[in-house]
């Protein structure tokens, strides 16, 4: 590195960490997400609500991506042939199974938000989707979660998740 280029990073009173944490969005906005309470039937329509917590810079939020995604377990045999959760079940000895999961988006959808979110500010967004009826009911082997992420210019998109159940 020149001199020159030396004593302008040195004079800009932001080291290099400092520099990177800002370029990668370190600094910015984050998620809250607060899912439908209670048991949600297939094919229901559900609110929840998701709130952009500002942060060190203002943060212009274009738009949310919402997904309802279900994730199923099946396992694993030691000869990594895949075993269903009925078929483990049925197992009296499950001695070298290993449990994995397949993990499928059943609804996304973008929601736009268009708004400015200063500094340490917090701005909250209802969301309103249906429960897709291909949805099975939330069990130990079946699990739903709800992802958001924010569209927001000049930072890494941050995301936040949250568990709900279906039945």
């Amino acid at each position: 590195m020149d001199s020159s280029r030396r004593l302008a990073v040195a004079s800009s009173g932001m080291g290099f960490s400092e520099k990177m944490r800002d370029s990668l969005g370190a600094e910015g906005a984050k998620l809250e997400v607060s899912p439908p309470s209670g048991k949600v039937a297939p094919g229901a329509g559900i609110s929840a609500s998701v709130t952009i917590v500002g942060g060190s810079k203002p943060a212009v939020v274009d738009a949310l991506m919402i997904r309802v995604v279900e994730a199923d377990r099946h396992w694993v045999d030691g000869d990594g042939n895949t075993v269903s959760e009925a078929d483990a079940q049925a197992r009296s000895d499950r001695t070298g199974l290993v449990a994995a999961w397949t993990r499928t988006t059943r609804t996304e959808q973008r929601i736009a938000v268009d708004v400015t979110v200063e500094p340490s500010a917090r701005h909250e967004v209802t969301v309103d989707l249906t429960v897709p009826d291909s949805c099975s009911a939330t069990s130990a082997a079946c699990t739903h979660t709800l992802y958001v992420q924010a569209d927001i210019k000049g930072q890494i998109d941050p995301t936040a998740q949250a568990r709900f159940e279906i039945g």
